[in-house]
């Protein structure tokens, strides 16, 4: 988490400032980063100001008191002499980040770091995976880059507002995605180790936890795809000449090539995780038959009787007939012959050994129907997409001035593809800006329409200079 944040510095801020990093930081790594008990302390406070039961400044003896709730949590609870020491201590060090303290007022408050502190706790423990949120940041990504690619200036506010703003949100859904397989490796090596009753319900339930993992990590790979679009957008940008232009766009596509490596990972886990799955199943089927024949042995040995009948004098021994009685209900007799008698025989093969079996490989019928399905869809997607930019092209060859915000509404409205209104935009401005003959020009006055009334565009002109 510490190298993914500190990932998040940009090319340009990366000086000789940085080379004195490492000594800031360990001179004072204990103070930023606190310890198991501190950090709980201050997520505490934190969680009792959001929740109203405590105001935003709060006297010293909120502090202590819960102080001492989280010690006692922890079992570090110390003789009566010790407490008020290590609670000062506690405060003291507190202070140097995390806590504000006013002198007039004598009163405590949390620190704009702690409270950035505890939100980053907060989220990267409840990470929600949405793959439809990530498929709009995308879009919006691809949308604004390319109104952003004409100076230098403007390529770089897009970087630093849009890009790494949306980075570590990014980031924190594949993590999230990676904490939930994590979590269920752990369970089915719980479930190994320590054999539950309900044994089979459990792994049914991580079977299934498993495969919604899966489908998650498939409709984030799905909502990744805008990146190709911001790649296309910056390998035909103008600005390739500019230096800083190109460490940033390196930096895009290493995090987009990261993306993918922890996708194929999931994937890959998963993948490895499901054999063993079936194995369990297996193991499982067979304890449970074993366990069916054992308790049937115990019960015949316990149940059954016999008793020793007439003796048979053989040359050199002796043998005895048993007669062996078996619980009610079953067979009602049936005897135990000596066959110490009987002449063995090896094995011997007198017939051709069969032949080989190629065996053939099985295919998943669903997943490959599910990729058809899925590009059956993107190939309409791109018909879509071509018909409304020839509208546009059409339009805007035999018009004076068309404005594209009425085209993309009108794209919403009959086609309700989000997706597809992005991609016509994209599109559009990529093939007019460099175009001969035709002018764009876009402000930031945000279009709105009724029918959409949480969806908004810049409005964007195409002029025809010609006719």
């Amino acid at each position: 988490m510490l190298m993914e944040q500190l990932s998040l510095i940009p090319p340009a801020l990366r000086t000789g400032r940085q080379l004195h990093f490492p000594k800031i930081l360990r001179d004072r790594y204990d103070l930023l980063v606190p310890r198991q008990e501190e950090g709980l302390i201050i997520l505490a406070i934190f969680q009792k100001v959001r929740a109203g039961t405590i105001e935003r400044t709060f006297p010293e003896r909120v502090i202590v008191e819960t102080i001492k709730q989280v010690f006692l949590e922890l079992g570090m609870a110390s003789a009566r002499g010790e407490e008020t020491q290590k609670y000062d201590e506690t405060l003291h060090r507190l202070l140097r980040h995390f806590l504000d303290k006013n002198l007039e007022e004598k009163t405590y408050q949390l620190s704009s770091y702690a409270e950035n502190f505890c939100d980053m706790l907060e989220r990267e423990v409840h990470t929600a995976i949405n793959p439809s949120q990530i498929q709009k940041t995308f879009n919006d990504l691809v949308l604004l880059l390319g109104l952003k690619l004409e100076t230098m200036d403007d390529f770089r506010h897009w970087y630093h507002t849009q890009f790494f703003k949306h980075k570590s949100d990014i980031g924190s859904q594949l993590r999230g995605l990676q904490a939930q397989i994590e979590d269920t490796i752990d369970q089915l090596n719980d479930l190994v180790k320590n054999e539950q009753d309900n044994f089979r319900e459990m792994l049914i339930g991580c079977e299934a936890l498993l495969d919604r993992i899966k489908e998650q990590a498939d409709k984030l790979s799905s909502a990744f795809s805008s990146k190709d679009d911001i790649k296309q957008l910056l390998d035909d940008a103008t600005l390739a000449e500019e230096f800083e232009f190109r460490e940033m766009k390196r930096e895009v596509r290493i995090y987009f090539k990261d993306i993918e490596q922890r996708l194929i990972n999931v994937s890959v886990t998963i993948d490895r995780i499901k054999p063993k799955i079936n194995k369990l199943y297996n193991d499982f089927e067979k304890r449970d038959f074993d366990r069916k024949i054992e308790s049937f042995l115990l019960y015949m040995l316990k149940n059954s009787t016999s008793k020793f009948g007439r003796a048979k004098k053989l040359i050199g021994r002796t043998v005895h007939e048993v007669e062996v009685f078996l619980p009610k209900g079953m067979q009602p007799k049936e005897y135990y012959s000596d066959r110490s008698r009987l002449t063995g025989m090896d094995y011997m093969q007198l017939l051709e050994p069969p032949p080989i079996v190629v065996q053939q490989q099985n295919w998943d019928e669903e997943d490959l129907h599910r990729q058809a399905e899925l590009r059956r869809s993107q190939i309409a997607r791109d018909k879509l997409v071509a018909h409304w930019c020839d509208l546009i092209a059409d339009d805007a060859q035999h018009k004076k001035k068309i404005n594209f915000g009425e085209y993309y509404f009108k794209i919403l409205q009959k086609e309700n593809d989000y997706e597809a209104a992005v991609k016509v935009a994209t599109e559009t401005l990529r093939e007019f800006a460099k175009k001969d003959g035709f002018e764009v020009t876009v402000s930031e006055d945000m279009q709105l329409d009724s029918k959409h009334p949480y969806t908004g565009i810049w409005k964007m002109q195409i002029r025809n200079t010609v006719s």
